[in-house]
């Protein structure tokens, strides 16, 4: 690739240094104890309406976030859940929370306080679904498990099990008379119950539309207000409506969509909206329940919708989508009233400092994004047509390189233009694991599960070199500090350290126990630090190849890096970071605050800031005292 002006030029006029003034005031809602800022609110996946219509609640990656309806203020971050919020409900009077989990556990919260009341034990899996009967007296839950089961909401005993789907239970919701419980499953039917006794009643057969799409699924069922109808928003692209006292269906509506991902009634019963995805995009349509004509059609999401929810009293609607956003409608006219931004769902697989430190560049499987980390501002995106994995940030801030999947092949990006090299770089035979640039951003280091270690002029996109003699996947590649020296990290067990120039093998350094996943060297250059399999991290010297020392972390640890002054070594053990004295081995500190895996760390180059980002899509930028 050319070299050209590096696109930071935008930044000249911004302090050399990261200032502690946040733009965004999400970025301090609940954070974890020793963080000072987070970059992103996590994926959201149901929306539920506090039955006044004041407050908007969002089940998200990284817990519950409560806004403000008409401002769009977050007002708090509910966290408690030890992994993603799958699904969250108000009680009829607008006094209770629930939320189910990934975690397998229910919590009820107080709705106007936020604190906890109660966790609800008893389902063995993610739990779907949650319902609260129209009394708010009990809480009816689905979960993969394959059980639906019954709560006491005031004392949060567990009052009833019923099983009858044969698979997994995606949706529970409840009549608005309280007679009847409906549940949706993988077995691809829904079931109605009567509500007090666990009673089956009946099946409805979803008739799917021939899409040549296997399996069809319903994605989401509501009941109208009357309790006369029930709808299916289906993956086939229509919406179908059945009469709840004889179950028989009553007409199929089609969406012209590939996929219909939410229904929901409005309050009067009048409007049935609809959820419809396309590839290009989604769009909320309003149908009339009277007639089955399309009355208006949504637009503004640019990715799958999760939920659709009304206020009440009608007068509002919400949306949450893949695209990152929630949206709040007018529904009277279909205007969009207001967007909320930054619920990423993407996992965080890969952030770099640049620039200084006035630059946070992160990678996920859809592109890599330019923030301004301590204002939480986005300076642009590169969004990708193929799913990304590995990539690397080369330190003159001018290249990206950035493996896709399926074919093996490598990228180089033009951080200005967004320009891709005409051709990829082809020179593994499986995929890449590990990429590094060395200190000028001139050569490109890959390493792939084919065994081998590449070596790419980046100026030219040519393959200079292809590095062999592991007898196992190559797990992780690593420039010396001069970039003079490789080290390669493999499911053989060893580690090699490769002279650049010849490519020749300078040492080997075994007697590992286990495969090695991960190498870094220390800012000096004289000692590398591995993390082995069983989660285990040795510190080597690097003229002799002999271990200097042994840290073994109660939990293990995945990666490592050194500070900037090379004083103390940072480890995760997927949730929970370690820093360590990097001379004794003495455990400094712990972080926890990540819901999801921790796949990337980083500190920024003054050594203040450690940045790591994780599965549940945020980065957390935590205060680190030199």
């Amino acid at each position: 690739m050319k070299t050209v002006l590096s696109l930071f030029v935008l930044l000249a006029a911004s302090a050399l240094y990261l200032s502690n003034v946040f733009a965004q005031a999400d970025m301090q809602v609940h954070l974890p104890e020793g963080a000072k800022a987070r970059i992103g609110k996590g994926g959201v996946y149901e929306l539920a309406y506090a039955p006044d219509g004041t407050r908007l609640a969002a089940a998200s990656a990284i817990g519950i976030w409560i806004y403000d309806a008409r401002t769009g203020e977050a007002l708090r971050l509910l966290t408690g859940h030890t992994y993603y919020v799958r699904c969250v409900a108000f009680s009829p009077d607008g006094r209770t929370l629930a939320s189910g989990s990934y975690d397998d556990t229910i919590r009820l919260w107080d709705a106007g306080t936020g604190e906890p009341k109660a966790v609800l034990t008893g389902h063995t899996d993610i739990v779907y679904s949650i319902a609260f009967s129209s009394d708010g007296q009990t809480l009816a839950s689905g979960g993969r498990d394959e059980f639906i089961k019954f709560w006491d909401v005031r004392t949060g005993e567990l009052l009833r099990t019923i099983a009858g789907h044969a698979g997994g239970i995606y949706t529970v919701v409840y009549a608005p008379d309280g007679e009847t419980l409906a549940s949706y499953g993988a077995d691809r039917s829904i079931h109605v119950w009567d509500a007090k006794t666990g009673e089956f009643l009946r099946a409805l057969e979803p008739a799917f539309e021939d899409t040549g799409l296997e399996p069809d699924r319903i994605h989401s069922i509501a009941y109208s207000p009357d309790n006369q109808r029930l709808a299916s928003g289906n993956s086939d692209g229509t919406i179908q409506v059945w009469d709840t006292r004889t179950g028989e269906l009553k007409s199929t509506l089609i969406t012209h969509a590939s996929d219909v991902t939410s229904v929901t009634f409005s309050p009067d019963g009048q409007i049935l909206a609809g959820a419809a995805y396309l590839e290009e995009g989604s769009t909320i349509e309003f149908w009339s329940v009277a007639t089955g004509e399309r009355l208006k059609s949504l637009t503004g999401h640019t990715d799958r919708i999760t939920s659709l929810v009304f206020s009440k009293d009608g007068g509002m609607f919400a949306s949450a989508s893949d695209d990152e956003t929630i949206r709040f409608w007018n529904p009277a006219t279909g205007t969009s009233l207001r967007t909320l931004t930054g619920h990423h769902k993407q996992r965080v697989m890969h952030v770099m400092y640049a620039s200084h430190g006035r630059i946070l560049a992160c990678s996920r499987v859809d592109g890599i994004r330019l923030w301004e980390p301590y204002k939480g501002r986005l300076i642009k995106t590169v969004d990708f047509r193929k799913r990304i994995f590995s990539t690397a940030y080369s330190p003159d801030n001018v290249t990206f390189a950035c493996e896709t999947s399926g074919d093996n092949s490598l990228w180089l990006l033009d951080a200005n233009t967004d320009e891709r090299n005409e051709t990829p770089l082809i020179g593994h035979t499986e995929g890449i694991s590990s990429l590094d640039f060395n200190r000028d951003g001139s050569i490109l280091a890959s390493g792939s599960y084919d065994m081998t270690i590449c070596l790419w002029d980046v100026d030219t996109g040519k393959l200079r070199k292809t590095l062999k003699g592991h007898t196992d996947s190559v797990q992780h590649v690593a420039f010396s500090p001069t970039g003079l020296i490789l080290a390669s990290a493999s499911d053989d067990g060893t580690i090699r350290l490769w002279d650049i120039n010849t490519g020749d093998v300078i040492k080997i350094l075994d007697g590992h126990a286990d495969r090695i996943r991960h190498v870094a060297f220390s800012p000096t250059g004289l000692i590398l630090v591995s993390t082995e399999g069983d989660g285990t991290i040795r510190l080597w010297d690097i003229k002799t190849g002999e271990p200097l020392k042994t840290i073994t972390p109660a939990s293990g640890a995945f990666f490592t890096a050194y500070s900037p002054d090379g004083n103390t070594l940072v480890s995760t053990d997927r949730k929970v970071i370690h820093l360590w004295n990097a001379y004794s081995g003495e455990l400094l500190r712990t972080l926890t605050g990540h819901i999801g895996y921790i796949y990337s760390l980083v500190y920024s180059p003054d050594g203040q800031t450690l940045t790591s980002g994780g599965s549940d899509g945020t980065m957390l930028l935590w205060e680190i005292t030199p």
